[in-house]
């Protein structure tokens, strides 16, 4: 094979898998023992909050207080957080080194946000958790598998199907 054909096969190949990732076809991560905690400071109260993958089905909203897609699903995410909190943990997890706190303070503020908000600051959780575009919406089942993600803003009807698949795989 010359050198054109691997690299114009090696392209088609990470183009395929972008795409099955994309579409979500087989998208179960088994998270390793090393990442398969999370503990942060909270905002209120600055606490050490360890997320128990185990105890609830999670759904992590990765944001950052200036980006546009983030304040446009707040009120979305308020919303299936007061009729799913029952039966799904929902953190949000700010990615602090790329804000401001008291910017942050103010959009948990303004939009009701009710549920722990947890500060990244180093943005780890994000590179692992998110590191293609913000808000990153993480669905971790009781099993440690993320089974769905969303990148950037999408309807509420859409977040909450995946809120009902996270549900429906735990």
């Amino acid at each position: 094979m010359n050198r054109l054909s691997k690299y114009a096969t090696g392209t088609i190949l990470v183009l395929a898998l972008g795409l099955v990732i994309y579409l979500g076809i087989n998208y179960s991560i088994k998270l390793n023992e090393e990442n398969s905690r999370i503990q942060l400071s909270e905002l209120r109260g600055g606490a050490e909050v360890e997320v128990d993958f185990a105890e609830k089905p999670t759904v992590l909203s990765i944001f950052t207080s200036w980006c546009p897609y983030c304040n446009e699903d707040a009120p979305k995410m308020v919303a299936l957080y007061e009729k799913y909190k029952d039966q799904i943990n929902v953190y949000g997890i700010n990615v602090t080194n790329r804000d401001e706190l008291s910017e942050v303070q103010s959009y948990v503020e303004k939009h009701g946000i009710e549920y722990p908000v947890l500060l990244d600051q180093e943005g780890d959780v994000y590179k692992y958790y998110g590191g293609d575009g913000f808000p990153a919406l993480c669905f971790v089942n009781t099993d440690g598998q993320i089974i769905d993600y969303i990148i950037g803003s999408v309807s509420q009807d859409d977040i909450e199907a995946s809120f009902k698949k996270l549900l429906g795989s735990s």
